[in-house]
């Protein structure tokens, strides 16, 4: 008897040892087919990017291209809405796939992170409530008080440390005289629209934010408007996480899907349908 428990015990640990194997083997691909849904982490509060509509369901173009990415690889998509510095620290244990957010592959962030090829370019641009006077171009902005949002490219602009892998950067000649940093660009935008100096001089963003915020109103006529040209453009790219293994079929996969995606059409009708222009760089 004892014989037959040990072996018995030997053969249940061997097919431990191999379903442990067989797993640890498996490439994120093969785990997202296995599920029939991929998680998907993107913003609820960043329009026209990512929103939420009068429904409650997330709308926008990062949205729209996690569903046609969702298709195209036959499985549902799963959307989650974690903090933006969450995402761009890595380590998400699997709680979610991929980040379709809008993201800029910097040099820092690929330290955590893997990325796809760009489905699209965004211009960073300032804006200034409209009844200020005295701010006619961005060297005005000299020691004014801008507001941002924390952890993304347009912080590391203001604080002249980006780094964007063939990106020229040509910084501004000045300096704010404060950086304020909010958790997303809804926010300061909210905190501008209070008035002229109430709480900021200025707010540095995408084009396209600004331009869907005035364009909707912002909850308050919108009292804004740009300043200048946009001080650079940003390749942005789908997001995974760099400490989560066998991760590099999955980023093949995505860029051979993105492809496609340039190839019909399908990014330029989503950019004009969501930006009213076309957003998408050649490849």
């Amino acid at each position: 008897m004892k014989k037959m428990f040990w072996v018995c015990a030997l053969i249940s640990a061997g097919l431990l040892i191999f379903a442990e194997t067989s797993m640890a083997g498996k490439s994120t691909l093969d785990e997202i087919y296995a599920a029939k849904t991929i998680v998907v982490s993107t913003d609820a509060n960043y329009a026209p990017q990512s929103f939420l509509n009068d429904k409650g369901e997330l709308e926008g173009f990062d949205v729209s291209v996690a569903k046609e990415v969702g298709k195209r690889l036959g499985v549902k998509v799963k959307f989650i809405t974690p903090d933006w510095d969450l995402i761009t620290a890595g380590k998400w244990g699997k709680r979610w796939d991929l980040s379709i957010g809008s993201m800029t592959p910097t040099k820092e962030r690929k330290k955590a992170l893997l990325f796809t090829l760009p489905y699209y370019s965004s211009p960073a641009q300032f804006a200034i409530h409209k009844d200020n006077t005295t701010i006619k171009t961005l060297a005005d902005l000299a020691g004014k008080t801008i507001g941002v949002a924390t952890e993304t490219t347009n912080e590391r602009y203001l604080e002249k440390n980006l780094e964007i892998e063939d990106v020229k950067i040509v910084y501004q000649d000045w300096k704010p005289g404060k950086i304020k940093t909010y958790p997303t660009d809804a926010n300061h935008i909210e905190d501008l629209v209070l008035g002229d100096g109430a709480r900021l001089d200025a707010i540095f963003t995408s084009r396209q934010t600004l331009a869907e915020a005035i364009s909707s109103g912002c909850g308050n006529g919108c009292p804004l408007k740009m300043l200048g040209e946009p001080t650079y453009y940003e390749p942005l790219s789908f997001a995974l996480d760099k400490s989560r293994a066998n991760s590099q079929t999955l980023v093949d996969k995505l860029n051979e899907i993105l492809k496609t995606m340039y190839d019909d059409g399908t990014l330029v009708k989503l950019s004009e349908k969501f930006y009213h222009t076309d957003l998408i760089p050649k490849i």
